[in-house]
């Protein structure tokens, strides 16, 4: 089972929360995905943390080291134009943020390639709502 994850689930991983440790049992338990768009939102939420005081330097270097092991097990979907041409669909049928969007075309990519359904990780309610509307399994939100 090929599950993905959005930057809303996996950012549970290094930043504990209420879910981190359900996401630490669903990355152990099927083949990790997300899309290269995670890392870069991923770094940038730590950044916002050491900015307003919740993360020190030392975790966001710490979670970043720990992001960039992760991404040599987890299968990336890259930012490819065949991904962004799927984003104007989704955006005319669901309120979605553009990142949201990608995340979300990504997932649907996936699907396609590997030719069986997978199961989508994430913690944002708009995106799950979305998600279960294009007929991906939900899990967290």
């Amino acid at each position: 089972m090929i599950r993905y994850f959005d930057s809303s689930a996996l950012a549970k991983r290094y930043v504990r929360a209420e879910g981190t440790t359900e996401v630490n049992r669903w990355l152990r338990e099927a083949h990790p995905a997300t899309c290269r768009l995670t890392e870069a939102e991923l770094s940038s939420a730590f950044a916002r943390r050491v900015r307003d005081g919740t993360m020190s330097a030392r975790a966001r270097a710490a979670a970043l080291d720990r992001m960039s092991v992760d991404f040599k097990k987890i299968h990336v979907v890259e930012l490819v134009p065949a991904l962004v041409s799927r984003v104007h669909e989704l955006l005319a049928r669901h309120p979605l943020r553009a990142a949201d969007s990608l995340q979300l075309a990504a997932a649907l990519l996936l699907a396609n390639r590997i030719g069986s359904p997978i199961e989508f990780v994430v913690y944002d309610e708009r995106l799950a709502k979305a998600a279960r509307a294009e007929h991906l399994r939900v899990l967290g939100a």
